[in-house]
């Protein structure tokens, strides 16, 4: 626990008064230990006979002592204590600190020369800042221009790291996002698209790679969390060894696509079936004539035509036999409650499929499968079986009628999957008397289409426009999640709450306002300002302190639907604010009612403050902010406590450092040990 100036001096003038005492008994006891028992008796007498004048003696020294002590304590030990923490400010927070301490003439120099030093320290920084501020205002113009381009792209462009975090996105990459699915620096690509569907996608791409493919790069396609249908490219990102540094995704909207291609495709269909319903009339009537005969033969050519043309609209695609089922595995447990029980053959087997209509078929099958048998559990087999992969669905009840799965019987969804895909469906029984599925696919091998996308981005290429940040593609040692990665490196959430008081046990949360802090930047774009109803009247006191009204609150979402959302908001983050208990407390408060439970490691700038000034008698937020040179822009606004309070933790990032708080442990450890710590709500 840091010690206050006055706990220092009380500590120290105990300390020497202690030993001043010591000292003179021991003298007195040597002086006496060499006279002579006469002289001892001599002198005893006339201490006696003058006790008091001795008395008043020895309280006049020991005045004097303390005084001195004193003196040299208030003008030469507390002032030097200081000034070390005051330069720290100066060089590193708020160049425009100056120090101002009572202290000796001698002190009161030295402050003077350091704040001269500071002066010119002042001036110099302005100079490099406006040279920069210039520099940086030509390289503006460029930066608006290319940011221009990238986002009037007509692809959606997201570009993650090695472990799948966002370092760059495009306006038209926002399209796929939905409300708990948000797309940000920092965050994970992961919430938007599958990560088996990623993970597969590398995997091809480390296939490609390893057999000296030109184009390292796999497409997919998927259905976003937003209910948009994308066809996705990725292409790996290398550094200047060829290492794996991230991947880069491209992807399109193709969903008004795909539906202007069923509608044709509807339309085509319906027609071709009522001319062949009228050719199977007339054929019964014994009226065919050679022109008919002729019409049909050409209806059946333009069939044949026309499917090559959908298999070449279609987006086929080589994929691996494992991760097409694995997909259908976790899509079928997710939509139908089925569980399906892969087994995989020793080797890998690779199939030209169209994803989409592959699962989507996939998925209709074992709808009817649980429609028929009442099951919700089916084991799959997948084998080799020239030139087709097949997959049997083994039914054990015999008895269920299966011949919707003959080919008279099948949906239009399934014909059209097995025609475009040139497969084959089959039911048979076994010894066992199962009932067997077998759908026949046939085999591809693993080829590179020339139209393939090939981005491979260099380390030496990268810049750093505002709108993305390269730094997270840098690997770091990360151990229990967050505790031993440095401080400049974690993601963070700073956050401030309104309430209708201060007791959390009866008052309510009325507002919520926070930002993103990654790689040290604070994040513009990526903020969460929420007024909450909390229910109940705002006390007039609260309303003066925080501005916020019943009429405000009025009609605004309850808790129960904004505690959710900043969850999510916050997820896989350290949560960061001003006297941290209180806004946890209220939190924890409802849990109950919300289901909400943040588990998110929690910094307090309060302890930090303390930590790093702790001669300063005051660590309020606007008393921080005065030496920190952070500007308070909304006092007393969760928005605007909640941007003020990210600044100034930044300012403390290296201040800590400086006293060796490195790590999220290591300020964790550092903040328990605090006066304030112990404060309970």
């Amino acid at each position: 626990m840091p010690l206050k100036k006055k706990n220092k001096f009380l500590w120290f003038t105990g300390i020497s008064v202690l030993l001043t005492f010591i000292f003179f008994f021991a003298m007195m006891a040597i002086f006496w230990g060499r006279l002579t028992p006469m002289n001892q008796d001599f002198l005893f007498e006339i201490i006696k006979q003058n006790a008091v004048y001795f008395f008043i003696s020895f309280f006049l020294f020991f005045e004097i002592v303390a005084y001195m002590i004193h003196v040299v304590l208030n003008n030469f030990f507390i002032p030097l204590t200081k000034i070390p923490d005051e330069i720290s400010v100066i060089l590193k927070v708020n160049s425009s600190h100056r120090i101002n301490i009572d202290g000796g003439k001698e002190i009161l120099t030295i402050a003077k020369a350091i704040n001269l030093f500071a002066d010119h320290y002042e001036t110099l920084q302005k100079n490099t800042q406006e040279e920069i501020n210039r520099k940086r205002a030509e390289l503006e113009i460029e930066k608006n221009m290319l940011a221009s381009l990238f986002d009037e792209l007509p692809q959606g462009i997201i570009a993650c790291n090695i472990e799948g975090k966002i370092n760059l996105f495009n306006k038209k990459a926002k399209i796929i996002e939905a409300q708990n699915h948000i797309i940000g620096i920092g965050r994970s690509i992961f919430d938007i698209i599958d990560k088996d569907i990623i993970m597969n996608a590398l995997y091809e791409i480390n296939v490609k790679k390893c057999k000296k493919h030109a184009a390292a790069s796999s497409s997919f396609i998927t259905l976003s969390p937003g209910n948009v249908l994308i066809q996705a490219d990725i292409s790996p990102i290398t550094d200047q060894r060829d290492n794996f540094a991230g991947f880069i995704v491209v992807f399109y909207n193709i969903g008004k696509d795909f539906e202007l291609y069923a509608k044709i495709d509807n339309i085509f269909k319906c027609t071709a079936n009522e001319i062949f319903s009228c050719s199977d009339k007339i054929k019964k009537e014994n009226l065919q004539t050679p022109e008919i005969a002729f019409i049909e033969e050409n209806l059946k050519n333009f069939e044949k035509d026309y499917i090559e043309k959908i298999k070449e609209r279609l987006p086929f695609l080589v994929v691996s036999d494992r991760d097409i089922i694995t997909t259908v595995r976790k899509k079928a447990r997710e939509k139908l409650n089925i569980s399906l029980m892969p087994e995989f053959p020793a080797h890998i087997n690779w199939i030209r499929i169209e994803t989409y209509s592959f699962i989507y078929a996939f998925l209709s099958i074992l709808t009817i499968l649980k429609n028929k048998t009442l099951k919700t559990t089916f084991k799959c087999t997948l084998f080799k079986e020239e030139p087709f992969l097949a997959i049997c669905f083994h039914i054990p009840d015999a008895e269920k009628n299966l011949d919707i799965f003959k080919d008279d019987n099948l949906s239009l969804t399934l014909k059209d999957f097995l025609k475009y895909h040139e497969a084959q469906i089959h039911l048979s029984s076994n010894e066992k008397s199962e009932q067997r599925i077998k759908i026949l696919i046939p085999l591809a091998e693993m080829k590179e289409p020339e139209d393939v996308r090939n981005i491979v981005i260099s380390r030496d290429s990268y810049d750093r426009p505002d709108f993305f940040d390269f730094d997270l593609f840098k690997k770091r040692k990360i151990d229990s999640k967050f505790n031993q990665m440095r401080l400049k490196d974690i993601v963070y959430t700073v956050f401030d709450t309104e309430t209708t008081g201060l007791d959390t046990g009866n008052d309510e949360i009325i507002s919520i306002g926070a930002v993103r802090v990654v790689n040290g930047r604070i994040l513009c774009g990526e903020k969460f300002d929420q007024i909450i109803d909390p229910k109940m009247n705002i006390p007039l006191e609260s309303e003066k302190f925080h501005g916020i009204n019943d009429e405000m609150v009025k009609g605004k979402p309850d808790i129960k639907e904004i505690l959710p959302l900043f969850y999510r908001f916050s997820e896989d983050t350290v949560l960061v604010a001003h006297n941290a208990a209180f806004d946890m407390k209220m939190f924890s408060m409802k849990a109950v009612e919300t289901g909400i439970k943040f588990d998110n490691p929690v910094l307090d700038t309060l302890l930090l403050a303390l930590i790093v000034y702790p001669m300063h008698e005051r660590h309020n937020m606007a008393a921080i902010a005065s030496f920190a040179g952070v500007d308070i822009v909304g006092r007393h606004t969760a928005m605007g406590d909640a941007s003020a309070t990210a600044e100034i933790f930044l300012k403390l990032i290296p201040l800590l450092s400086k006293k060796g708080i490195h790590t999220l442990n290591d300020a964790l450890k550092a903040s328990k040990n605090t006066l304030y710590s112990k404060l309970k709500y």
